[in-house]
């Protein structure tokens, strides 16, 4: 055989023939498409930077999800711990002020410059301040704290 002939000749396969298929600890280049290590920042064959996962772990989600449900959770003990008499009393003397003492501040914002302090507010912001700490007490039953 001469040098410009063309014939391939035969190799055995030693498997390298799939590095075009990613492995689970590889992933394609961005920009070029080369199979590149899923850790690699920067690609091996063009030099482009890698974009970095913008999918969140199991363990990083796991951890938002318990830290969600402890702000929740202290959010509901505090409303829940609210002294019931006393926050009925300010709701019906002082609406906005019964809507604050339970974290309300939003609904004591809108009750104070609607002036509903001066029309129905009186009859309804009392009960409705006490619907919002039943409820808290519920949910806290539900999810299984003690003492609630």
């Amino acid at each position: 055989m001469s040098d410009t002939d063309n014939t391939p000749e035969s190799t055995p396969n030693d498997g390298s023939e799939d590095a075009e298929t990613p492995r689970a600890d590889e992933a394609y280049c961005a920009d070029c498409g080369e199979v590149i290590k899923k850790e690699a920042e920067i690609c091996p064959e063009c030099g482009v930077r890698q974009k970095p996962s913008d999918t969140p772990t199991d363990q990083q989600q796991q951890s938002t999800q318990q830290a969600t449900v402890g702000h929740r959770q202290r959010k509901l003990e505090k409303i829940a711990n609210e002294d019931k008499t006393a926050v009925m009393l300010m709701s019906f003397f002082l609406t906005p002020v019964g809507y604050w003492m339970i974290g309300k501040t939003g609904l004591a914002l809108i009750n104070f410059f609607t002036f509903n302090y001066f029309l129905l507010g009186p009859l309804i912001v009392p009960f409705h301040c006490h619907k919002i700490m039943e409820d808290a007490k519920d949910e806290l039953r539900r999810s299984g704290v003690e003492g609630y």
